[in-house]
């Protein structure tokens, strides 16, 4: 980590449901030992917690914790109010004098940026890490929400997508004039794991589990893969809805002997331990949403797959299944659980199977979160 970066003071903002982007970055610039962090996190979605909590570092060090005094259960739009509110109120009080406040949805940017200049904030980031063409059923709240987040854009000093086509798709539908965004994609990363023994014949899929959303391919592709590699092994990390009935499933079709259901684990490096002792990482993502936002992300999975130096089979919906398949590390299979037995079954009967793994790694080492912070806070536009 560069030295004026250690030296700084950065302030985040975040509507945590679970550990993403903005999680990572308040994490890298602790390990690092920057000068003072102050991390805000807003419940959201499915987060049980009813108070907003600020937790301040000093030099990586957890030096104090704060929260709302608000913590009543809202209704939706009511919420955002609140969080409105206090995101203003926070940014003076806790961002005073900061290098760079980092907000992590358009909301909590249009926030900060009421209070940026009597602040003495010199920086403030949009850190946009999604898009989906219409976003509320309700056309007022459509319209309320592509308002705040033009408003965002246009007073942020400068804006992250985490993929080029989350902003384009804004600026083809006219919800954004390019003349007036100042971006640089900031990909979502990953933590590299090298050195560990590892099962060519191992199956690995992180994510929530949910029908229509992949899970409904679990048992099929299991059974598909069994005709090809009888010894295979498959591990399904992650919660939701569906863990019930696919645990059943799996007993039904007398699959428990290969398929293992961990559930979620909350320690990410938990998860990449076993992640990286996989052979093959699946992302079945559901192609028939035209209105997803994966068609337009950066799915922390696929980074945290390459971290582990897993080739990956998934369907093309995310922006990066294209270019997995051109650089060799992943395979496009349809939304078809034979398709993606077949593709899997050739990754591991591959003669070069070491080498690519070392070629997933080595792709994915560009994705590192060191390399992808530094570069974003050491870049001029931000």
């Amino acid at each position: 980590m560069v030295q004026s970066i250690k030296e700084s003071k950065v302030v985040i903002f975040s509507h945590y449901c679970a550990t993403g982007a903005c999680e990572e970055l308040r994490d890298w610039l602790n390990k690092g030992g920057v000068r003072e962090v102050v991390y805000v996190a807003f419940p959201f979605g499915s987060n049980p917690n009813r108070f907003i909590g600020v937790d301040c570092y000093a030099a990586g060090r957890h030096t104090r914790h704060v929260r709302s005094a608000f913590r009543l259960k809202l209704p939706e739009p009511l919420a955002y109010a609140k969080d409105f509110a206090y995101a203003v109120c926070y940014a003076w009080r806790f961002g005073r004098k900061a290098d760079v406040l980092v907000a992590g949805d358009n909301l909590l940017t249009l926030a900060a940026s009421l209070v940026r200049r009597c602040a003495g904030i010199k920086r403030l980031v949009y850190y946009m890490i999604d898009y989906t063409p219409v976003r509320y059923a309700n056309r007022m709240l459509n319209r309320i929400y592509c308002w705040v987040d033009r408003r965002a854009t246009e007073r942020a000093t400068c804006v992250w997508p985490l993929t080029e086509e989350m902003i384009r798709a804004r600026f083809d539908a006219k919800q954004l004039d390019e003349r007036n965004v100042r971006y640089q994609v900031v990909p979502y990363g990953c933590t590299p794991v090298e050195g560990t023994a590892f099962d060519c014949k191992q199956v690995v899929y992180m994510g929530g589990v949910a029908k229509q959303k992949g899970a409904e391919l679990f048992v099929p592709f299991a059974l598909e893969l069994k005709k090809r590699v009888p010894d295979f092994s498959f591990i399904i990390i992650g919660g939701g809805q569906d863990v019930v009935a696919l645990q059943g499933d799996i007993q039904r079709a007398g699959l428990q002997n290969h398929v293992t259901v961990c559930g979620f684990i909350e320690s990410m490096p938990d998860v990449l331990a076993l992640l990286s002792k996989a052979g093959v990482a699946i992302a079945p993502y559901f192609p028939f949403d035209t209105n997803s936002f994966t068609f337009y992300a950066d799915p922390g999975k696929i980074k945290a797959y390459l971290g582990c130096g897993l080739p990956i089979v998934l369907t093309d919906v995310p922006p990066i299944a294209k270019t997995l398949e051109r650089e060799r590390v992943g395979k496009i299979a349809a939304y078809d659980a034979t398709d993606f037995a077949e593709k899997a079954a050739e990754i591991m009967n591959a003669p070069d199977y070491a080498s690519l793994r070392t070629h997933a790694q080595g792709f994915g080492k560009q994705f590192d979160w060191n390399t992808v912070f530094e570069s974003a806070l050491m870049s001029e536009g931000s």
